[in-house]
């Protein structure tokens, strides 16, 4: 099994936004010298808990910085902005970094996103996300002149002169493009059959039970099959967890329950149901949602104890699902420092070593 990290990030809404970033930098650097393979960075623009809205501009600081670890948008969320900007924006990135970059692509489910962007329907966006994505793969791939018409959008470029370079876009570095991902958290996610039918990299939240996550997968191979495709091999998929070890149970439960950490998941919680997605925390659909306490998703949904705990609990998800490619570590608050660091060095160096 690999280990990589997904990146909301999570701070509190009190703690200074400069240190949060500088925290964030130093996490993905970190992870780089753990051997992480990989790094997905979040992307909204109206929330104080995830604070970065844009996320190819923090890979871009990362980049140099780091020296083997892939760097991938977790999302880039197609319906806030114009697919020219996405598609030239990540192109550039691909080239600075010599193919490190991934690119994840998604609607985003922020209503106050939606409505500082003046957005339709989430329907209707969903109608965007997936024009938006067939415009960029076309920009990546065709050369002017060309002429995109959808319903959302009209892309064209006709008036070039290739002899002085001129109406000419930057594409890729890796060809034909760099991978591709979608992230899934409903069950029966559409987001996850379409993934399925393209072959793109299916991305599991953190905050779903692992009954849940075996839709993500029955969907994705479902997608697959509609299109097609051979049976998809485990090893593409991402499953996301959050996690936090230390020296005893009872250490890491007090912190877990005492710090931001708990707070981040109050915090999902009431996005989640502001949504009327408070299924997605259950693993029985009939559960009432007043029992979808804090005490609930932090012993169901999250991984936290001693080494050999955390061992036990993420053995028992491997089973559970049936087997996933990449554990991504959910990026928490540094409440304590020296603890996180710890937390990832254990993690890294004792506890996936030590999965099948």
């Amino acid at each position: 099994m690999k280990l990589g990290t997904f990146m909301m990030p999570l701070h509190p809404p009190e703690k200074d936004r400069t240190l949060g970033f500088e925290e964030d930098i130093e996490f993905v650097v970190k992870a780089d010298e753990l051997g992480f393979s990989e790094a997905w960075v979040g992307q909204h623009h109206t929330l104080a808990w995830e604070p970065i809205p844009s996320n190819d501009v923090f890979i871009a600081n990362v980049l140099p910085r780091t020296k083997n670890i892939r760097l991938g948008s977790g999302v880039s969320i197609v319906p806030q902005h114009h697919p020219v900007n996405i598609a030239v924006r990540l192109a550039y990135l691909d080239h600075l970094s010599r193919g490190r970059i991934n690119c994840g692509f998604g609607q985003g489910g922020v209503p106050t996103d939606w409505e500082l962007f003046d957005l339709p329907d989430p329907q209707t966006q969903g109608l965007m996300t997936v024009e938006g994505i067939d415009m960029i793969l076309k920009l990546w791939q065709t050369d002017p002149p060309f002429n995109f018409k959808g319903d959302y959008h009209h892309i064209k470029l006709e008036n070039v002169d290739p002899e002085f370079g001129i109406g000419t876009i930057v594409q890729p570095y890796q060809k034909p493009h760099p991978p591709i991902a979608m992230s899934i958290i409903r069950g029966r996610s559409r987001a996850a059959f379409m993934a399925g039918q393209r072959g793109y990299i299916p991305l599991s939240t953190n905050i779903v039970h692992a009954s849940t996550l075996n839709e993500h997968w029955d969907s994705y191979c479902a997608g697959a099959a509609d299109a097609g495709r051979p049976e998809p091999d485990r090893s593409i998929w991402r499953v996301s967890r959050s996690i936090y070890i230390d020296e005893s149970n009872d250490a890491a439960w007090e912190r877990a329950y005492n710090g931001p950490f708990a707070g981040s998941f109050a915090y999902l919680r009431r996005l989640v149901a502001a949504a009327d997605m408070m299924n997605v925390f259950k693993h029985d659909p009939e559960m009432p949602d007043e029992d979808v306490t804090l005490e609930y998703i932090l012993s169901k949904l999250c991984i936290i104890g001693t080494k050999d705990e955390c061992i036990r609990r993420l053995q028992e998800l491997y089973e559970e699902t049936g087997g996933f490619g990449t554990l991504l570590m959910i990026a928490h608050d540094w409440d304590d420092k020296e603890r996180w660091l710890a937390c990832m060095e254990t993690l890294a160096n004792e506890v996936v070593p030590a999965l099948p």
